[in-house]
């Protein structure tokens, strides 16, 4: 199929018929790779019946037959969501998820600029109309209070709602139906997101981005399965792993294996129409101690276990990923307690389960924190010691201050090489990154400013160590100087460690990390040893 054309200038000709010659919305039949940990219950035959429903064998309808793939009327594009969402009365079940199935292909058939206008144009002229909003919003006040009836202020209720949820939801509704319908809209939404990052004053293209998030966490509730992902499930399911991998990026198929071999777990959730496609996914090794490094784990010939997996005492959750149209579904959680328990069942000598996690937002942070100020005077509300203070300077000729010594270091290059700048710098560094976790807060509130201390602390995990070169990849550096730590799931102690960090912002510390407890220490800090 040749690439569609842009649509920053849409065609004026009238195109009243549609080439359907797009690739069909099927999902590929499930398939058993003898890793199941629950069962599919998807239906093979539902995708039959789709896949000999072709749509060019309707004749009527809009945007019904042939026309040139690579061009798009605007109004015929109209013609066909309103038919899908406002679902005219002539038209029966099947026919309308024949128009849906059409829109699906439309859309596949476009490329980057042609799915940004359709994205807007559903957004801008599907949402909720405000004069049927209001509307209904004035009915309800003046009726509401004066009706005695339950049954008519459930009524007034319903309409006041449905006047308030956007058209596109229906559009939304009716792809799910479909065979591969979930998956369709899962990608829909990586657009959507892409689109909105591209384009931050689209409020109308945010909001429907928004919606879209919340029918999918709804549609995912019992639908999961958890399948451990070997090196013989399907080759399409672990090629997803390298494609949605954005944490420690695959090299290449023996990297796979590796990291699916001897002493290693990957689990993921698949959604029953699309068992082929992990929703999210895990990566565990399997220790005799808490590793400090992701290199020990993922080089080719790490550390070999005493004796065998069974002679395991740690489990690594060191990688956690989902597809990025899933952004802001929280399925992680659900995810490490689910593998928690079958690693406990499979390996019950593991008792600590602990991440190795990396630190995205430090470096970034730092360097605005490095003000021009700061350089001058150091804040004294960090806890750096003060002969490590003085090593950092003497690393660079001419500073007078430690926070111009490694403003100076960080914005050189070579240091990642320099044993004597990265001797110097590991205690200065260390008690910054404990700053940042422990200290350091969102805008607004008492939650961890960063996303992967948030995502753990909320899930009640310990923040438990840090780990200087932790991650010496160029990733590892850009993001976070090498700085990696890990947080230990205690597991008699996770519901306690979520509710005072939900309620208060306390953050869990175990171990005995001296940077993390000096942190802790620091007046108005609000961590907690154990």
């Amino acid at each position: 199929m040749p690439p569609a054309r842009s649509l920053a200038k849409p065609s004026t000709t009238a195109v009243a018929r549609f080439r359907t010659s797009a690739r069909p919305l099927k999902a590929a039949p499930p398939a058993r790779d003898g890793d199941e940990l629950s069962q599919p219950l998807e239906s093979a035959g539902v995708r039959a019946f789709w896949g000999n429903m072709r749509l060019d064998k309707q004749a009527d309808g809009p945007l019904s037959a042939h026309a040139d793939a690579g061009r798009l009327d605007i109004a015929e594009l109209r013609e066909l969501l309103t038919t899908i969402i406002r679902r005219k009365a002539r038209e029966g079940a099947v026919a309308m998820e024949l128009y849906t199935q059409r829109c699906c292909e439309l859309y596949e058939s476009l490329d980057g600029p042609g799915r940004a206008e359709f994205l807007q144009t559903l957004a801008r002229e599907f949402c909720a109309p405000k004069g049927s909003a209001l509307e209904a919003a004035r009915t309800y006040i003046s009726e509401a209070s004066q009706s005695s009836d339950p049954a008519q202020s459930a009524h007034l209720a319903r309409a006041l709602r449905d006047s308030l949820t956007p058209q596109y939801t229906e559009l939304f509704d009716q792809i799910n139906r479909l065979p591969g319908g979930f998956a369709f809209l899962v990608h829909m939404r990586a657009d959507m997101l892409t689109h909105v990052r591209a384009n931050r004053g689209d409020t109308a293209a945010k909001a429907m981005s928004d919606a879209l998030m919340m029918k999918l966490e709804t549609w995912i509730i019992g639908t999961l399965d958890l399948k451990r992902i070997t090196w013989n499930s399907p080759a399409c399911t672990i090629e997803k792993l390298g494609q949605y991998e954005s944490v420690h990026a695959i090299k290449s198929w023996l990297d796979v294996k590796h990291r699916l071999g001897n002493g290693r777990r990957c689990f993921g959730f698949f959604h029953r129409s699309v068992p082929m496609e992990p929703l999210v996914f895990v990566w565990v090794a399997l220790t005799d101690r808490i590793s400090s490094n992701v290199q020990s784990i993922l080089r080719e010939r790490g550390p070999a276990l005493p004796q065998s997996e069974e002679a395991a005492t740690c489990a690594i959750f060191y990688s956690i990923n989902s597809q990025p149209g899933l952004s802001g579904v929280d399925l992680g959680n659900f995810l490490i307690k689910r593998v928690v328990g079958v690693l406990r069942a499979e390996l019950p000598n593991i008792e600590t389960f602990c991440t190795l996690s990396p630190l995205p937002r430090f470096r970034a942070w730092l360097e605005q924190w490095l003000t021009p100020e700061c350089v001058t005077s150091p804040p004294a509300d960090i806890a750096v010691p003060l002969a490590a203070q003085t090593r950092l300077v003497a690393q660079v000729p001419g500073a007078t201050t430690w926070t111009g010594a490694l403003k100076h270091i960080v914005e050189s290059r070579g240091w990642a090489g320099d044993r004597a700048k990265l001797d110097a710098m590991e205690p200065v560094v260390c008690a910054l990154g404990a700053h940042y976790l422990v200290n350091v807060k969102r805008t607004g509130g008492g939650a961890a400013y960063d996303p992967v201390a948030n995502f753990h602390l909320r899930n009640g995990a310990c923040l438990h160590q840090l780990n200087w070169r932790g991650n010496t990849s160029y990733s590892g550096l850009r993001q976070s100087l090498g700085l990696m730590c890990n947080y230990n799931y205690i597991l008699d102690r996770i519901v306690a460690n979520n509710e005072r960090y939900m309620r208060g912002g306390t953050i869990a510390v175990s171990g005995n990390d001296p940077f993390i407890v000096a942190a802790a220490g620091q007046a108005g800090s609000s961590a907690a040893k154990l």
